[in-house]
């Protein structure tokens, strides 16, 4: 099937959603806000507004339930938009605090350049790919500090593991961390972040890498389901939403639901550990009590989750 749809002007696009039901008594306005986000941007926020499709049909219905407003739909886009910020800062803190007792742990047991013996990690031949990806980046890096060490120091060739890890990404540190062989190093940060084992840690970071991805390329968040499940934490038992997963080769198990809300809860249960005293959580809560119920529900939450002792500051 090939692709025969006409790009709408603004003007068009306007005139469409309006046959299609939406109400905007500003009209000026609507073309605005389709000009700056634009109409595909926005369409993904008036899903939830659009009838259902017909029975036994396998398209949209591209129709607006009664009485939806562009409003509604704007306030939704915008509700999503201080999420990812809230969630942005939040593993900013996680990814910050993790690349920091690493870098503790491993230098005071094997000094500055630990991350260069390769006798420290899992693999020899993923070390190897990972140093070399790891010294392509540093090669032209314009950090002072990366200059820095380039000018002053010819050998070791890197900066030490302090200075390299403030370059590595989310994604790369998970996979760093997961490659140390230094199992006492790796205990000593699972443990000061509040994760039970070395494995629930890992499996954290690797689940939150895409949810960071996401929010950096301001992409929808607010309803999404994610690929990569957090792990069970028998602490958090009773506070994360558990679903009921097939699995190709067995029964049905009961694995931690992969909507927002258990992921919030993970970050929240980590910015406890790293900064006691944030106001994070409370801003957290805050934000999510201005969506309506059925929003919240499209995220996970349960019921009376207000009530749930991690979200009362308890836990």
């Amino acid at each position: 099937m090939r692709y025969d749809k006409t790009p709408l002007s603004i003007p068009d696009q306007v005139q469409l959603l309006q046959n299609r039901g939406l109400a905007c008594p500003n009209l000026d306005r609507l073309q605005h806000y389709l000009t700056h986000i634009g109409y595909y941007r926005l369409s993904a926020y008036w899903l939830p507004f659009e009838q259902p499709a017909d029975e036994g049909s396998l398209s949209r219905n591209h129709r607006f339930l009664p009485d939806t407003t562009f409003d509604q739909i704007l306030a939704l886009y915008i509700f999503d938009r201080k999420l990812r910020l809230l969630v942005m800062e939040a593993i900013e803190r996680i990814e910050t605090a993790v690349r920091s007792h690493w870098a503790n742990a491993l230098s005071s047991r094997h000094g500055s350049h630990a991350h260069m013996c390769p006798e420290l990690f899992k693999c020899p031949w993923q070390h190897n790919s990972d140093l070399a990806r790891l010294a392509s980046g540093l090669k032209d890096s314009s950090e002072t500090f990366i200059v820095h060490y380039r000018k002053r120091y010819e050998e070791p060739f890197l900066p030490p593991i302090w200075a390299v890890v403030e370059t590595m990404s989310l994604g790369a540190l998970s996979r760093w961390f997961k490659s140390t062989k230094d199992t006492d190093s790796k205990r000593e940060v699972a443990r000061c972040l509040g994760m039970p084992t070395i494995e629930t840690l890992e499996q954290t970071l690797h689940a939150l890498t895409p949810v960071r991805n996401l929010c950096a390329h301001h992409g929808r968040l607010w309803n999404r389901r994610f690929t990569l499940q957090l792990p069970r934490i028998k602490r958090l038992q009773g506070q994360i939403v558990t679903e009921q997963i097939i699995t190709p080769s067995g029964p049905a198990q009961e694995q931690p639901s992969r909507a927002v809300f258990n992921y919030l809860v993970m970050m929240l249960h980590l910015m406890r550990h790293i900064n006691p005293g944030s106001s994070w959580g409370g801003r957290l809560r805050g934000h999510i009590e201005t969506a309506p119920p059925d929003q919240q529900r499209s995220m996970g939450f349960p019921d009376a989750w207000q009530e749930l002792p991690l979200w009362r500051g308890k836990a």
